[in-house]
Formats: C-alpha cells, structure tokens, sequence
C-alpha cells in the first residue's frame, strides 16, 4: 500500500471512530465543514473545471435548505409545509436546486467572466430579500426549524438515540457519521466526472468556448451540465446543513456565505476536489476555534466587544493566504496534499498503464539515384 493510501485509509478510521473521543463541539464543527465541503465540491467543478464565475452558490445551498424545511415541516398558521417524509423531502430539494441551477445556465451565454460575476451576485441579494418578503417560507428575520432526518426508518436525530458499543449517540454523532457517507459519495461521483469525457469538455469549454465548439463540444449543453451538478452538490450541502445546526434564517444564506465558498476553492486550489475538502475544513474550522480559545489568545477578544475578535482575524487570515495562493502557490492547499498523498489528476486525464513510444526507423545508408531536372 502507498504511503498516500495509508493516510488516506487512516483518517477514514480516524474520523468514523472520532465520536467515541472528541466533544460535541468538534463532532459539530465538523458537521458544518463536510457540509461545506460537499458545496465546495460543487463549485470548484464549476469555476475550476468548467470556468463559470458565479458568486451565487448560496442561493442554492439556501434553495437545499429552505426547500427541506417546508417540504419536511408539517403545514402551519404562518408557515408553509407539506409533512412529506424526510427523505422525500432532502430529495425534492436538492432536485429543486439542481433546476434552479440550469434556470441560471442560460445567463452564462449571454455573459461571461466577470460580468457572470456582476450577474451572480445580484442574485444573491434578490434571494435574500425574497426570503426576508416572505415569511411564510422563511419564517422572516427569526426563521424556521429543521425537523430532523430519517431514512429507511433511521432517524438522525435526538428522539432516538443510538447505543453503540455502550455509547448513546445523539444528533450530533449520528450526522457526522452521514456528513463522512455524503462528502465519500460525492467526492467519488466528482471525481468520476472531472476524470471522464465530462470533465475534459468542460475543461475545453473554460479554454475557449470557439475552439470546443469547433472540436464538436455542445458548448451550452455541456454549461448547463456544470450549473445542475454543482447546483445538486450545493442543494445536498443545504440540506446538511440545515439538520446539523437544526434552525436557519435568512441571512444565513447570503452574501458572505458565496464569498465564503469562492475562498475556499481558491486556497483549496481551483480545480481540485480534493483542495476544496482541505479548503472548506480551513476556513469553516478557523473562526470557530479562534472564538472557542479566544480566551487563550492574548491579543484577541469575545465576539462582541470590539477590538480583534476571532471573526476579523479570520479575514486577515484569509486575506493573507489568497494573496500568497493567487501570487506564489497556484496550487493551493492540494499542493500540501500533493506532497503527503501523491499528486492528483486534472480534469479530462485518465491515468492508465504507461507506453513506450517505438523507436525511430533507421534511415536507409543507400543513396537515392541522382535524377536531373527536365527542362522545358
């Protein structure tokens, strides 16, 4: 076995035993990152891979969330709700975003580069002040809350805990035990895509639409593509989310959240599934360990009262590291991870058994006959 391998097969271990070790804070914090990995997944397919520039993956992973909640919720005096089950519900939003996403396709033909950008970002505010109008989805400014998840008559919540090997698993144990299924499961499907015929159209698409489209790539086929599967993978990261902080409001899913996401892809590394994973885990763990050891930190304080705080060190530390990744270190995070796993392959490469060229043809050491020019 590779050393890359190794590792890989022991942090499997690792984390699926973790909640016999670590407290609900970290199983939590965890929920919260493998949820933003998967989102993250999803958007450097997006913008690394197909090269659309959209600032607007947190109007899907909202869409995910939201359309959990009201789907799942029972019908109320002031809130919508259908009571359908859990897992109907999950699957009826994440289709919902995936159609959301291929509503947002056509708009990459029109614009494109940054302009898609300019686009995205007013959609974010519009999302936001439509979930603000109406109350009866998003329960306004004090919100809605989750019910909890069931599949196959598994809950993942606290009304049925769990007795593992003598240990009572809650909510928390139980999602970080589906968190580490979903984030394998999309990182495989990922993978396959970016490796196969997908991923090198795609790929052709970001370097030049013309040049696809003249080698027979559907260019706007293949965008619409892009914008579905990372639409999904954020719909399924909404969903995560919502039943692992088990209550969301509006502004949860606004501005900061698709800034949020856009950073992690690029210290993540554009392009890299991978780098998004260590990307989302950086910059989702950072503030909230930063806030949790304030109070060992000399120069930071409490949220709240002024001064450097763990959020506005976060941002300097972000700020830092995307200044170094987008000057010196292209690669990101998955250069690290390059170096302790082995390195990683790009989209549209398919890595198989080496050949050997053959060997250039001896030329022939007998001369030519000389033959004179005919004159006319």
């Amino acid at each position: 076995m590779s050393r890359g391998r190794f590792l890989v097969v022991g942090l499997v271990v690792a984390l699926v035993i973790a909640p016999y070790f670590v407290g609900e804070f970290w199983l939590q914090l965890g929920g919260l990152a493998m949820a933003a990995a998967i989102a993250a997944m999803g958007l450097a397919m997006l913008v690394g891979v197909a090269g659309q520039i959209s600032l607007a993956h947190a109007v899907f992973v909202g869409i995910g969330a939201y359309g959990y909640v009201t789907l799942a919720s029972p019908p109320g005096d002031n809130v919508w709700g259908l009571g359908l089950p859990p897992a109907v519900a999950a699957v009826g939003a994440v289709l919902t975003a995936g159609i959301g996403g291929l509503l947002l396709s056509p708009l990459s033909s029109r614009v494109t580069g940054l302009y898609l950008a300019v686009v995205t970002i007013g959609l974010v505010f519009i999302w936001v002040h439509f979930l603000n109008e109406v109350e009866q989805l998003s329960g306004g400014y004090i919100g809605r809350a989750v019910p909890e998840f069931e599949i196959l008559g598994v809950n993942f919540g606290d009304s049925e805990p769990w007795n593992v090997l003598g240990v009572p698993f809650g909510a928390v144990e139980k999602l970080w035990l589906l968190g580490i299924a979903l984030v394998a499961v999309a990182y495989i499907a990922a993978r396959r895509i970016v490796q196969a015929r997908p991923g090198l159209a795609l790929s052709m698409v970001r370097e030049s639409e013309v040049a696809a489209s003249a080698m027979g790539v559907n260019v706007g086929r293949n965008k619409a593509a892009a914008f579905f599967v990372a639409s999904v993978y954020a719909g399924i990261a909404g969903v995560l989310l919502a039943v692992t902080i088990q209550f969301i409001t509006p502004q949860a899913f606004g501005f900061l959240l698709s800034t949020d996401y856009l950073v992690i892809i690029i210290i993540g590394g554009l392009g890299s599934l991978r780098g998004a994973i260590a990307g989302a885990v950086f910059v989702t763990a950072l503030p909230r360990v930063l806030g949790q050891f304030a109070g060992n930190i000399p120069f930071l304080v409490p949220v709240g009262q002024g001064g450097i705080d763990a959020n506005v060190m976060s941002v300097f530390v972000y700020c830092g590291l995307l200044i170094l990744v987008i000057m010196f270190a292209r690669g990101g995070l998955d250069r690290v991870l390059g170096w302790l796993l082995g390195p990683t392959h790009r989209a549209g490469s398919r890595p198989g058994p080496k050949q050997e060229l053959a060997p250039p043809p001896e030329p022939d050491p007998t001369p030519e006959p000389h033959q004179e020019k005919e004159t006319v």
